[in-house]
């Protein structure tokens, strides 16, 4: 059984590899304070949220949140009318360490953190979490996705 689930997890994740690989999602030559700074502008004009977004493109993972967070239509839609979404690189090399200190340290990637549009933390989310529960199910569990979305945005 443990077999056939690493098997699925590793067919799932490849062919998420595979769709996204043309597309960078975490750029290590950004500055990410400079990105913050803009996010949190964009957030305060439009009263939205931040999502950062702490990953590399070497993490599967990372690469199958996306892709599942905007080819689902509701998903994305909620993302976009809720957040300003931020990536944060962190891969080998560039691990944003200054950047990153003043924010809890994550047990995993990608990990999220949801700001306000001020900036303030109001939330560090283990993103593990929002997995599959469902032992031949590999990736990310739809409903807990958009949970976290709702229970995340700005409220009125």
């Amino acid at each position: 059984m443990r077999m056939m689930r690493v098997a699925a997890v590793a067919v799932v994740l490849g062919m998420a590899l595979t769709a996204r690989a043309a597309e960078k999602i975490f750029d290590p030559s950004r500055d990410s304070e400079t990105d913050l700074k803009a996010a949190i502008a964009q957030a305060k004009a439009e009263h939205k949220n931040i999502l950062m977004d702490v990953g590399g493109n070497w993490c599967s993972w990372c690469v199958l949140v996306e892709r599942t967070m905007h080819e689902d239509a509701e998903l994305n839609a909620l993302l976009s009318k809720n957040y300003v979404l931020l990536h944060v690189d962190f891969s080998q090399g560039h691990e944003n360490t200054e950047f990153l200190k003043h924010y809890p340290k994550p047990t995993g990637y990608p990990a999220w953190y949801v700001l306000s549009p001020s900036g303030k933390l109001l939330k560090a989310e283990d993103t593990s979490e929002l997995e599959q529960t469902h032992k031949l199910a590999a990736g990310y569990n739809r409903d807990a996705l958009k949970q976290f979305l709702t229970e995340n945005a700005p409220k009125p």
